[in-house]
């Protein structure tokens, strides 16, 4: 069984992720025009990475665990954007099926 990180590595991953919280904040109260999502989502994806990496584990698991993970992800993306496409496509009128204001 593989022994635990010694704990410098969580306080280095816990200064990192604060970096970040604090790289999101300014990164927020920006004007980058159309660049603001792809900076906020960029900063989210690192701090994905390092939870997964070395909170969660998976720098040293096997390859079937980081599969699993992988999957995961990629369920929530699907569900994502099932939810994104449903209400993309609503309409902005009400269904005509949608009793009047005072029945």
């Amino acid at each position: 069984m593989n022994s635990p990180p010694p704990v410098r590595v969580y306080a280095v991953t816990w200064a990192a992720l604060m970096l970040l919280l604090v790289a999101t904040f300014v990164a927020a109260h920006l004007r980058l025009g159309p660049f603001n999502p792809v900076v906020a989502l960029a900063i989210a994806v690192a701090k994905v990475v390092l939870v997964a990496l070395f909170f969660m584990h998976l720098k040293r698991s096997s390859a079937l665990i980081v599969l699993f993970a992988l999957v995961g992800l990629f369920a929530l993306a699907i569900l994502f954007g099932l939810s994104g496409a449903d209400y993309a496509t609503r309409s902005i009128h009400p269904a005509p099926w949608v009793a009047p204001a005072g029945y």
